[in-house]
């Protein structure tokens, strides 16, 4: 059985890397497929070494280059390797290219993602797909399924991930004693209308008196934070580790503003996206959402309190209760089309 994983973002990379490596324990032959972007192509290179690794298509961040070389050339190559390969099923996590590519050769496709608010590459994606599977956010239809979890949980749950306190070491911190800082960029698509460095222009408001550990997507504008904020230098080793130990995270970004709620941290998300999946945490009352001038309190405040272990422990426990195993659910879906 031969099967194509495509990731177009970090975030997917982690969501399949689990799956990934119990396909092949169970006989799969697994293709790695990755659009070269930014700094994914070193973490694949590292994350996925053992597998069989093919670049597919470009993003320089440009409108026409994500048109042209992240989609078009994308669809053409796809089309190529699947006819060449003869896979059994493709995975992703909203890939139109692949979805066109696996519609015209009549390849199941299933694709799992997070953010219905993309409506319409959702609706391409649902009318080429076999099957695309969403966390409880949706209605169900004869297209959409629902996954009882969001898809970070594949490689937060604790069934999945467990906290290495030594990559403290490296930066002379200790557990719950510093603050750890997502800045992603306005030149990435999900943030175009955001405005660029969001945390930077708070940045000299917060207490000075703890580390900060900054992932920094623009490099170029890393003159402008506080000296005392030391910024990491990507691809950045098992920083969900360095997430679980911090005393707070703020990110201008949801996706590691979720994986920090998840890690049962107190987190708080400065950006613009209003997403449903972000909603389902702010629900549970373990993420915050707060544009930036309104973040400076809450963020001086977590600073100055406590940081409970107890409840951190707590909210993973509750977590773990309710939700379901991410990759045993995409390992059942994927078995359905085994021939």
């Amino acid at each position: 059985m031969k099967i194509l994983i495509d990731i177009k973002h970090p975030a997917q990379l982690n969501l399949f890397k689990g799956l990934a490596k119990e396909l092949v324990i169970s006989g799969w032959t697994v293709i790695i497929c990755y659009l070269d972007r930014g700094k994914l192509p070193k973490i694949i290179d590292r994350e996925y070494a053992e597998f069989n690794r093919i670049k597919v298509g470009s993003s320089k961040g440009t409108k026409w280059s994500i048109f042209w070389n992240g989609n078009v050339m994308r669809t053409t190559s796809f089309l190529k390797m699947i006819n060449q390969e003869k896979f059994n099923i493709c995975i992703s996590a909203s890939s139109a290219p692949l979805a066109l590519a696996c519609k015209i050769t009549g390849t199941p496709l299933l694709q799992f993602y997070d953010d219905p608010e993309r409506k319409t590459i959702n609706k391409i994606n649902a009318n080429l797909s076999t099957k695309i599977f969403f966390p409880p956010i949706v209605e169900q239809n004869k297209h959409v399924e629902i996954f009882d979890c969001l898809k970070e949980w594949s490689y937060l749950s604790p069934s999945y991930f467990k906290p290495d306190k030594t990559v403290l070491e490296k930066y002379g911190l200790k557990p719950n004693e510093y603050v750890f800082v997502r800045e992603v960029s306005n030149k990435s698509f999900n943030y175009y209308n955001q405005e660029d460095a969001i945390i930077c222009s708070i940045s000299g408001q917060i207490n000075k008196n703890i580390p900060v550990l900054l992932s920094l997507e623009d490099k170029s504008i890393k003159d402008k934070f506080p000296n005392n904020w030391t910024i990491l230098e990507e691809p950045i080793a098992d920083i969900h580790s360095l997430i679980y130990f911090s005393k707070l995270m703020v990110s201008s970004g949801d996706s590691m503003a979720r994986e920090g709620a998840m890690l049962g941290i107190p987190s708080i998300y400065c950006g613009i996206r209003e997403m449903k999946a972000n909603q389902l945490l702010i629900d549970k009352g373990i993420l915050e959402h707060c544009p930036v001038e309104k973040a400076v309190k809450p963020f001086n405040d977590y600073i100055s309190s406590e940081f409970d272990q107890e409840k951190q422990i707590k909210i993973r426990e509750n977590l773990l209760k309710e939700w379901v195993d991410m990759n045993q659910f995409m390992m059942s879906q994927i078995l359905k089309y085994k021939k």
